[in-house]
C-alpha cells in the first residue's frame, strides 16, 4: 500500500481518463478483512515493480484506523523489508479506503471483490489503473486466479495488465 500511495500521488498530478470507476462491493466486514494478505498479482508500477514476496498486513489501532504494513523483498533470497502506513475506511460500507504512507498525501483504494470466506480480495484504485489480487495464502489455484481476473473485468478493471508476483514456496 505504501507503493500505492506514492503512485497515486504522482498519477493524480498527471490526470486520469478512466472510462468508468470500478464498482466496490456493497459491504466489507472490517474485522474479517484485517490481517495478512499476500499479493498474488498487481499492475506493476514504480513502487512495487521488481518486488517479490509481497504482502500487506492490516492491524487494528486504538484510534479506529489501521496500520497498513507492506512487506517485500527485492529477490526471494534477500531479507524482507517493510514500509509502514496507515489506512482507514471512508464510508460505512468499509469497501472504500484511504491510505497514507507519506504525510500529507493519501490515496483511495476500493475492495471490488471479496469471497465469502475472506480468503481472496480484489482491490483497485478509483481510476482502475492499478489493481491487486490478494489472498490469505501465498498461492492460488489457476482456476481461482482466472475467476479473480474475470471478476475484476466485471468490475471495470483491465485485468490484462496484472502480473503475478513471485512468492516463496509454502513451508512444508
Amino acid at each position: 500500500m505504501a507503493a500505492l500511495a506514492v503512485s497515486m500521488v504522482l498519477s493524480g498530478c498527471a490526470g486520469t481518463s478512466a472510462i468508468r470507476e470500478p464498482e466496490s462491493v456493497q459491504a466489507v466486514d472490517r474485522e474479517r478483512f484485517l490481517g495478512t494478505w499476500y499479493i498474488i498479482a498487481n499492475v506493476p508500477y514504480f513502487a512495487e515493480k521488481g518486488k517479490v514476496a509481497t504482502r500487506v498486513e492490516y492491524v487494528k489501532r486504538s484510534d479506529g484506523r489501521v496500520d497498513d504494513l507492506f512487506y517485500f523483498r527485492r529477490a526471494l533470497d534477500e531479507p524482507e523489508q517493510r514500509w509502514s502506513g496507515v489506512a482507514w475506511p471512508i464510508d460505512a460500507s468499509n469497501a472504500r479506503w484511504k491510505a497514507r504512507f507519506i504525510w500529507p498525501f493519501t490515496t483511495e483504494f476500493r475492495i471490488v471483490g471479496i469471497d465469502a470466506e475472506y480468503s481472496v480480495a480484489l482491490i483497485a484504485t478509483p481510476d482502475a489503473k492499478l489493481a491487486w489480487v490478494y489472498a490469505r495464502t501465498s498461492t492460488l489455484s489457476s482456476e481461482r486466479y482466472e475467476a479473480a481476473l474475470a471478476e475484476l473485468r466485471e468490475r471495470g478493471v483491465d485485468s490484462d495488465k496484472l502480473v503475478m508476483v513471485p512468492q516463496p514456496p509454502a513451508p512444508k
